[in-house]
């Protein structure tokens, strides 16, 4: 192998590298030097021009579009003033160019690092991939400045020309912390937790993020209303404040208090566009009611819908000065003193929804929660289409909820029988360590319901250990839930006819002292085996607002840290907060009706204060006082979360399911057997296996079995005393 330096004497000599082109060198990192272009950002949208890539619209954009938002645009350039906050509906069209093009004139006319702040790690990702890459990519001059270097074009992190560094994140702290940043972008603001891990409001933290930028921080927040009320008994003591809410609101109301004004095209005086300003007639159907729709101004000139673009062109914002009581526009030296510039607007100024679409929704709203007291689409309505703050329906009750009160409205009608009309019966059971309290309710068309039935369980069966020398103990005694497969033989005569109805269904709490919740779950297995599980639950309550109101799943268990399995199980699990907003409803409601609560006169006192043991608040249903009981409140939120199971609400009543018919050709329906003596008001249990079960509770028997005909006596096995209550 000859020598390496003696071969390279054979090799051509190479050639030195040509020297760098200096621009190329240098040219990306002279955007730095450049000054800032002095253009606030509607103009700059307009001007450069940005460029719209959506499904439904492509082309220039165009400040006209939605000229309410103009202004507050422009003060996202604002030295005077450190944040801008915009509270609106959904289809305000306020993310883009509060967010989008606010990030664009950075892009171009003053690069540098900015966060945007979405309320969660999948809104984020959906942000950038949905409505900033398609801005990026349609906008020559943005796409122009953006890098191409490895790491300039993720999904959370992009940079451009002039050293400018854009972060697409979620709330967490450890993005509020430590970095800098000259802007920060909250978007859906109240979709966001009000406590960011425990160190502060988003808002808070992205002011203290911008701090250091002095009079060229900006920190914008928008959103639509997301937070309930929380007095409800405020007023506003000035021209604009908004209801105390945590969030958006709260935020809006420690700025300027800007509200948009048109101008009557009629009377010529100024107005705000609120939502009860809509004016319409209610018909039979939301969609016709919707068509009626116009809007009135205060002095009472009618105003409609084709003029809407018209108004918002030549809309004003004015905002509070000091004392409240004046309005002023945003450039007057009078303006609220304050570093915060804050906008809120209604629902009829939205440039994406119609008034039609407004008051459909509403309507919607409005009649679900009338027929079934969820009033979780009238919130929705409220919020994301009206731009407005939500009140709980049971926090208009005021004084109402009282045992008093339930009282006189109670009515005049027997227990232990059904009233004419009764589709379904179904029968719910608290656990406690020395009862079963047992509550029957019959339901009706539009899931109308009267409390017909109300029982406590003291006796044990008699071959239960030690029957003789206790009261029952469901939570050490497996042997004395066999007390409870009787309640599914029981039935219950309908008022006016020649039948009575069986239970459809029997739900029992799990919940209760130790052990209680291993026997709920025996006893369900016990009855899915013996082909009853088509009528008996088991029932677990959970507390929180937000809860969905009742689903009947398989629970998962946790086995050690790592692995979770499927249970055998299917329990029904309530959303016991909502739920309860809509038993108070419903019973406080005066009129009969679909949703309607009915109780008997001839319940007893304990009960009516039972459902008024606890009181709403702003986290949800708490008690009044520490050892009240609220049995009855409880198992009525059971029974309406066997309705929901039992997908009741969706039943078209023109044609039932079998369990639901009205008359003798319902599956659970007896016949009564005229002239039969009447049963005691005792109940024996069904003799229970001796290894560990209960007694299985027979399917649901034909219509030619027998009852007693005399009203108000139940065919009941004898065995069991039970006390009524």
């Amino acid at each position: 192998m000859p020598d390496q330096k003696i071969w390279e004497r054979f090799l051509p000599p190479v050639p030195p590298p040509a020297f760098a082109d200096p621009w190329e060198a240098a040219g990306d990192a002279l955007a730095v030097l450049e000054p800032a272009r002095r253009i606030d950002v509607p103009t700059w949208a307009e001007t450069s021009p940005r460029q719209i890539a959506s499904p439904g619209f492509t082309g220039a954009w165009r400040n006209s579009f939605a000229a309410y938002m103009v202004e507050p645009s422009r003060m996202t350039t604002s030295r005077k003033y450190g944040a801008v906050v915009f509270v609106g509906p959904a289809r305000t069209s306020k993310t883009e160019p509060l967010i989008l093009n606010t990030i664009g004139h950075r892009i171009e006319c003053h690069p540098r690092d900015m966060l945007v702040v979405c309320s969660t790690q999948d809104v984020a990702k959906q942000f950038s991939e949905r409505k900033l890459g398609p801005m990026l990519r349609a906008t020559r001059a943005l796409r122009d400045r953006q890098m191409r270097g490895r790491g300039a074009d993720n999904i959370h992190e992009k940079k451009f020309a002039g050293n400018m560094n854009l972060q697409i994140r979620w709330p967490v702290i450890g993005y509020f912390s430590q970095n800098e940043y000259f802007d920060v972008l909250l978007t859906d603001y109240d979709r966001m937790p009000d406590d960011v891990d425990g160190e502060g409001s988003a808002f808070s933290l992205a002011r203290k993020r911008t701090q250091h930028a002095g009079s060229q921080a900006m920190v914008v927040c928008e959103s639509s209303p997301g937070r309930v009320i929380e007095r409800d008994d405020w007023e506003a003591s000035t021209l604009h404040e908004a209801p105390p809410c945590s969030g958006i609101l709260a935020e809006y109301n420690a700025g300027t208090r800007g509200g948009f004004y048109w101008t009557c095209p009629h009377c010529r005086d100024p107005f705000r566009p609120l939502m009860e300003r809509l004016h319409f007639e209610r018909k039979s159907t939301p969609g016709e009611t919707a068509r009626t729709v116009t809007m009135i101004c205060p002095n009472g000139c009618v105003i409609g819908a084709d003029r809407k673009f018209e108004l918002n062109s030549s809309g004003v914002w004015l905002h509070e000065t000091n004392d409240g009581q004046s309005l002023v526009p945003i450039d007057d030296p009078a303006v609220r003193d304050t570093d915060v510039v804050s906008y809120w607007l209604e629902g009829p100024v939205a440039a994406l929804q119609s008034w039609e679409q407004l008051v459909l929704r509403a309507e919607q709203g409005r009649i679900q929660f009338e027929e079934t007291g969820d009033e979780g689409a009238l919130k929705a309505t409220t919020n994301l289409d009206g731009g407005r703050p939500y009140l709980p329906q049971i926090r208009t009750l005021g004084e109402q909820l009282a045992p008093a009160t339930l009282k006189a409205l109670s009515e005049a009608y027997p227990l232990r029988a059904a009233p004419a009309g009764t589709r379904f019966i179904t029968v719910q059971v608290d656990v406690q360590p020395n009862r079963f309290v047992v509550q029957v309710d019959a339901w009706g068309i539009g899931l109308e319901r009267w409390l017909i039935d109300r029982f406590d369980i003291h006796a044990p069966p008699a071959d239960a250990p030690d029957a003789a020398g206790r009261s029952i103990d469901p939570p050490r005694y497996y042997e004395d839930w066999a007390a409870l497969t009787a309640l599914l033989d029981i039935a219950y005569p309908v008022t006016g006819t020649g039948f009575a109805l069986l239970p459809r269904s029997i739900v029992v709490d799990l919940h209760g002292a130790k052990g209680t919740t291993d026997n709920a779950y025996h006893w369900w297995r016990h009855h899915r085996r013996a082909g009853n599980v088509g009528r008996c639950y088991v029932v677990r309550g959970r507390g929180g607002t937000d809860r969905e109101r009742a689903v009947y799943k398989t629970p998962e268990k946790v086995q050690g840290t790592k692995r979770r399995r499927k249970s055998d199980l299917m329990i029904v699990e309530a959303g016991t907060d909502p739920l309860k907003d809509e038993v108070i409803m419903s019973l406080t409601r005066k009129d009969a009706g679909p949703g309607k609560y009915h109780l008997s006169d001839q319940l007893a006192d304990s009960v009516f204060a039972e459902f008024c043991a606890e009181a709403r608040t702003e986290a949800g249903w708490r008690e009044i006082k520490s050892g009240l009981r609220n049995e009855a409140l409880d198992l009525a939120v059971y029974g309406k979360a066997m309705s929901i199971v039992l997908k009741a609400e969706r039943i078209n009543w023109a044609r039932p399911p079998a369990w639901a018919v009205d008359g003798p050709e319902n599956s659970f329906a007896v016949a009564i057997e005229a002239g039969s003596a009447p049963a005691k008001r005792r109940m024996k249990t069904p003799k229970a296996k001796k290894e560990t079960a209960p007694a299985a509770a027979p399917a649901p028997p034909p219509a030619a079995r027998k009852a007693p005909a005399k009203p108000g006596w139940i065919n009941r096995p004898g065995g069991n005393w039970i006390s009524r209550r």
